[in-house]
């Protein structure tokens, strides 16, 4: 019984699970952000779990390379993405633009991973991409 307690309270409390950053799809974008932007992009990785109807949002910043994922998991391994990358990738790119556009423009990359059965990670949205949309 001793023993469950202890593994129990280094999954709850230590924080001994993986984190989500180790299990992010591969990326090659390297940017870079200035100082005050990289320390205000770290708090999205305290951000609470955002709890949608039939999803979670959440973020993960990874600083080394100024890459933002925006997580969207399905609540339930029965269901399914039921979009296209190509069908959506626009209407993505311009609500990511209208969102962080300005940091975007500063060297912080941004895409959406869909995660779960039938998802995809949209392409990453960066300096360049939002000209004109914010």
């Amino acid at each position: 019984m001793r023993g469950v307690v202890a593994v129990l309270l280094c999954l709850g409390i230590v924080g001994c699970q993986s984190s989500l950053a180790d299990k992010l799809p591969a990326s090659d974008y390297q940017g870079h952000v200035p100082d005050e932007l990289n320390k205000d992009l770290l708090t999205f990785n305290d951000a609470p779990v955002q709890s949608l109807r039939g999803e979670t949002i959440h973020y993960v910043y990874e600083e080394d390379k100024a890459l933002l994922t925006i997580v969207r998991k399905l609540r339930s391994t029965r269901w399914n993405w039921d979009m296209n990358k190509s069908d959506i990738s626009d209407d993505v790119r311009v609500f990511t633009c209208e969102q962080l556009g300005p940091a975007i423009d500063l060297g912080l990359g941004v895409r959406t991973w869909y995660a779960g059965s039938g998802g995809f990670v949209t392409d990453v949205v960066q300096a360049g991409d939002c000209d004109g949309l914010y």
